[in-house]
């Protein structure tokens, strides 16, 4: 256990999370992130899109930068909540939202409505927010005073929300529309942190202990530090601008590279057990970990496709009939073959022309069933058909990694595949049929002849047994969470000193 607090560490986080390449819990599970920014609008009347009760459209610009991962807030919600099912005893997540459009005094889009939204979709008991931080005192900055902020054991497993746009200089900004220009800033879920150019801002208002920079105001941190606030920088998009603010002690550092085996320098991990965060000032006497059950299988090899297959495939030996099969999936989405795959399945044998049903995430191309009816057939697919928004959007992008599930009739030889968005939830993708019953079920991996690929699997118990199958194949089994978290070590330069 640790007795840092949350004032105490930095922490990478992702500019317009819902635009990378990355997923939501991508970003959370390979490349250690948990601060998110979200960019919610009430409406988008340009593009057509229908109106919304009580939910916010997620994109950045209407019409000509409308592109997301997710169509809703509820959706990104949805998608966190995946991790947060995938992961329970997380380290605590810093969710931003970046308020694009006024608050209504009356209907869909009170201040109201996003708490009851927030709370409908986290939980209450999930959430540590402004009410966590009062005590008896009668403003936030006087809470911090007096209370600090709580070790981050306490909050592992919640999530922590900021609301962002402008400063609060003016009566009706959305951020004191949101909180009653402080009236009810005690009582909201979500922080506000307004965006500041010097040092007198930072005590200016008193219901605010979070903040906002520009990349060129992050000297500003050291001060922020002192007063015992908490800082997010954002535009952080080079090494430089990621030392300055690695050098004032910002918190959270935002940046748009959010692939670290690319950008190397944009990591606050620790490489030797993947821990998300840095210390600042701060010595501790154990290696940092985080809790949790995630596994990896890191392979090289062909495909799994046609009528032989190359992959590394770990399995029980129990007989799958009447079973259920179920994992939650991750890669690093970004810088690697569209065709790469990883997923749950049921084999009748480890020979490469084996008999199997499998569902299975890729790389860039979305979910499906592939399956092999009897020894050396071809393989056949069915791609999942993921809902649609009501702006004829998909509710999460194709490069979403989900729950996914395979349930084994009780002859063995057919199965049916699902996926859930959010854990609980559950779709169906479709069936398939093979000749003979299939005996060993398991988790499998691909990497398409594209090099070394890392997947990350959470959500089940392990399989016992691993395997290369085919030709060229080899792969890595790793069960402990710190080893399956860890990027590996960081380049010199990546922590500027």
């Amino acid at each position: 256990m640790t007795s840092l607090c949350y004032n105490q560490v930095r922490q990478k986080g992702s500019h317009n999370s819902y635009q990378r390449l990355e997923g939501y819990p991508d970003q959370a599970l390979y490349w250690r992130i948990r601060s998110l920014e979200i960019d919610i609008h009430n409406g988008n009347d340009n593009a057509n899109w229908p109106p919304l009760e009580g939910d916010w459209y997620v994109y950045h610009v209407s019409v000509v930068d409308q592109a997301s991962s997710v169509n809703r807030l509820s959706d990104a919600l949805d998608v966190l909540c995946a991790f947060h099912l995938a992961v329970p005893d997380h380290e605590v997540v810093t969710l931003w939202l970046d308020l694009k459009d006024s608050f209504n005094t009356t209907g869909n889009h009170t201040p109201e409505a996003l708490d009851r939204l927030l709370v409908s979709k986290l939980g209450r008991d999930a959430i540590w927010g402004p009410p966590d931080l009062i005590g008896t005192e009668t403003n936030l900055q006087a809470a911090v005073a007096s209370y600090g902020w709580p070790p981050l054991d306490q909050l592992r497993g919640k999530f922590m929300i900021a609301c962002t746009t402008g400063d609060l200089s003016s009566p009706t900004s959305h951020l004191n529309q949101y909180v009653d220009n402080g009236k009810t800033a005690n009582q909201r879920l979500a922080f506000v942190a307004p965006e500041i150019s010097s040092s007198n801002q930072i005590s200016q208002f008193n219901y605010a202990v979070f903040f906002n920079l520009d990349s060129s105001h992050t000297s500003l941190g050291s001060d922020i530090a002192s007063a015992g606030f908490i800082s997010r920088a954002y535009g952080l998009d080079s090494q430089k601008s990621w030392c300055n603010a690695w050098k004032a002690k910002i918190n959270h550092l935002t940046t748009n590279m959010v692939n670290a085996l690319v950008d190397a320098w944009a990591r606050t991990d620790l490489p030797e057990t993947g821990y998300p965060f840095t210390p600042i000032d701060a010595q501790t006497s154990a290696p940092l970990t985080e809790p949790g059950a995630l596994c990896a299988i890191t392979v090289n090899s062909g495909d799994i496709w046609d009528k032989n297959d190359s992959c590394y495939f770990r399995y029980d030996d129990t007989a799958p009939a009447g079973k259920s099969q179920v994992a939650f999936i991750g890669n690093p989405t970004s810088h690697v073959n569209g065709w790469i795959k990883a997923g749950v399945m049921v084999r009748a044998s480890n020979a490469d022309n084996a008999a199997y049903i499998a569902i299975l995430r890729t790389g860039s191309n979305g979910l499906r069933i592939q399956y092999r009816r009897d020894t050396d057939q071809k393989t056949q697919a069915i791609d999942a058909q993921i809902p649609l928004g009501g702006n004829g959007n998909p509710l999460v992008g194709s490069n979403t990694p989900i729950w996914i599930r395979l349930d084994v009739a009780m002859d063995g030889k057919s199965a049916t595949a699902f996926f859930s968005i959010d854990g609980s939830t559950w779709l169906a993708v479709g069936s398939a049929s093979v000749d003979n019953a299939l005996q060993l079920p398991g988790w499998v991996a691909s990497s398409h002849s594209a090099g070394s690929v890392k997947w990350l699997f959470g959500g089940a118990t392990p399989p016992a047994n691993g395997i290369a199958i085919g030709a060229k194949a080899s792969g890595q089994f790793t069960s402990s969470p710190a080893d399956a978290a860890s990027l590996g070590p960081k380049p010199g330069s990546a922590n500027c000193s």
